[in-house]
């Protein structure tokens, strides 16, 4: 952001490094070093009342002269190499909001929570830290975020904070369980939403949430629910407890049992946003009749077919998202949704539209890409979208994609499986296989047990992509085949970044050497070795067997060797010849 941008109360060196892979280019102001950042705001100092300096590398410490910005209210210093909080940033006169994620910061800022003003606080929780058992009450603070980077006890007394509205946890750690909400919360008389999330979802982080909704059903002004990645088993009953829920999102959450059950109660909703594949739900129950005040649905990522007739009498709905679901129609009862501002119906298997959608008279978005519409049919919804446009009313056409990903979807939504000829199944099984190697999570191992077709499938979806190893069940397979499977995915390229997805206990010795050798030979992910770098393979197999594999690694792609421990000197002979060697 240029320095025109910047005025005497706000100042914003924040930095984004380029990343030209993406086509992103680096954007905002790059400060040489400290004393550039300090003259910056010398020249503010008595005016400013915003300092953003996210990102900048420069900024290695606090320096006194904010202590001079007696006017600062707000101040970023995220992603910063700050290694510790002065006393002095707590004092601050008019400091109301702080944003503090720094990954150098060698404990716990206890300090900040002395700012008895501050009413925004956002804090990274970095590794190894000792979090104390209690906090500062922090009588003015209103919205509470953690960045969290370890499996740690939040602070017990953290309720006490009694102004306290928006609690937010994004869990940033690879393994372990999400922190409880502490008892303290309960009764808490202001707190109205809450937030648990992890963002990349890669590993299952469990999460209390048996425990947090009796905390929050006490809450009397708690109106806001949202959980993203992490798995709650069937705590998630307990949902129907809040009844003064007026927003709920549930994304990505590995559960057991219907979540409908634990919704169909929460009356005052009027956000409801369901969204992924791991609810395992075949059908939306027609249970809006209760909702009336719902403004918004959301549901997408599990195949429901039909719409529940109650969602046509939701009138205040102006947000309808049915996504990925392989909906084939929607009734001409959609023209009493006359609240309509949104309607999204992508990847589905919607071959026309009702005449009644454009009778909406609010509508601004229509959303069908990814369906399966004929050119004629598009051309006729163009029409009518332009015969409304004439007459004042806009309407944002999207509609690219028609067939995309159609084989997955037939097979997704395919009823009464086991009445199917394994072999017919199979075949549409194959053909999404084919289309997206991935589908292979929603086959029917059982439809497919005592066949040969299950393993042929699994064949076929690694030699697409190894990353398909991901969504193989080996419990649906005899013995040797799974040798067989992960053998076919070591033949890939990219074999180095997913080998760790291989469940080695499956595997004989011999069979286990014989894959790792494979990959070895295939491989060009230079920390490939870091995959035989644990005390798991070192118990379980010789020094002998290690080297055997590094080389074969090194031999292939000599980077392999950075991650080698204790290369031996044959080995490092073989780098030196392969650096010497003219490239072809």
């Amino acid at each position: 952001m240029p320095d025109a941008k910047n005025s005497s109360e706000k100042l914003d060196l924040h930095w984004k490094n380029e990343a030209p892979d993406l086509g992103i280019a680096s954007e905002g102001i790059f400060c040489k070093d400290m004393d550039d950042i300090i003259n910056r705001i010398s020249q503010v100092k008595d005016t400013v009342k915003e300092i953003n300096l996210d990102n900048q590398s420069s900024f290695k410490e606090i320096p006194s002269i904010l202590a001079e910005c007696k006017q600062l209210e707000v101040l970023n210093i995220s992603h910063t190499k700050v290694k510790e909080i002065p006393g002095f940033l707590s004092s601050l006169p008019a400091l109301r909001t702080l944003s503090c994620c720094c990954n150098e910061l060698s404990s716990f800022p206890l300090e900040i929570f002395n700012a008895e003003k501050l009413e925004n606080l956002h804090l990274r929780i970095n590794k190894e830290w000792t979090v104390p058992d209690s906090v500062p009450s922090m009588p003015n603070l209103k919205t509470l975020a953690f960045d969290i980077y370890s499996t740690v006890a939040l602070p017990a007394n953290l309720g006490s904070m009694k102004s306290l509205e928006e609690l937010t946890f994004a869990l940033k750690f690879e393994d372990g369980t999400a922190p409880e909400l502490p008892d303290s919360f309960s009764k808490h008389p202001a707190l109205k939403k809450m937030s648990v999330t992890d963002p990349f979802h890669k590993t299952e982080k469990t999460f209390n949430l048996e425990k947090a909704a009796k905390i929050l059903s006490t809450c009397p002004n708690m109106e806001s629910l949202r959980l993203s990645g992490v798995a709650v088993g069937d705590g998630h009953k307990n949902i129907s407890t809040l009844k003064g829920l007026k927003e709920l999102e549930l994304r990505h959450l590995p559960i057991t049992g219907n979540i409908f059950d634990s919704i169909s109660g929460l009356s005052k909703l009027e956000r409801l946003c369901l969204l992924g594949s791991q609810f395992k739900i075949n059908e939306i129950p027609n249970i809006f009749m209760n909702m009336v005040d719902l403004q918004e649905f959301s549901f997408a990522g599990n195949m429901v077919v039909d719409i529940p007739p109650s969602i046509y009498n939701l009138s205040k709905l102006k947000i309808l998202e049915l996504g990925s679901t392989g909906i084939s129609s929607i009734d001409e009862k959609i023209g009493g949704l006359q609240s309509l501002d949104k309607l999204h119906v992508y990847d589905n298997l919607l071959e026309k539209l009702p005449k009644a959608i454009f009778t909406l008279k609010n509508l601004s978005v229509l959303n069908i890409e990814e369906n399966v519409f004929r050119p004629n049919e598009l051309t006729a919804v163009s029409e009518n979208l332009k015969a409304l446009a004439a007459n004042g009313q806009k309407i944002e056409f999207l509609c690219e994609g028609q067939g995309h990903r159609q084989m997955v979807k037939r097979l997704r939504s395919l009823k009464d499986t086991a009445v199917t000829d394994p072999s017919a199944y199979a075949k549409h099984c194959l053909n999404a296989v084919n289309e997206n190697p991935h589908a292979l999570k929603y086959v029917d191992t059982l439809k497919l047990s005592n066949t040969p077709y299950y393993p042929e499938l699994c064949i076929a979806a690694v030699r697409k992509t190894c990353f398909a190893l991901e969504t193989i069940d080996p419990k649906s397979f005899g013995k040797g085949v799974y040798y067989r499977i992960c053998m076919e995915a070591a033949r890939s390229s990219e074999i180095g970044r997913v080998f760790k997805l291989i469940k080695t206990d499956l595997l004989t010795d011999s069979e286990y050497i014989q894959i790792c050798i494979e990959a070895a030979l295939h491989n060009h992910y230079p920390d490939f070795l870091n995959n035989f770098n644990t005390e798991e393979f070192k118990k379980r197999f010789s020094r002998d067997v290690y080297d055997h594999i590094c080389w074969a690694a090194v031999l292939h792609y000599p980077p392999t060797v950075s991650k080698m421990i204790n290369p031996t000197e044959a080995v490092r002979r073989l780098v030196e010849k392969s650096k010497a060697a003219p490239s072809t």
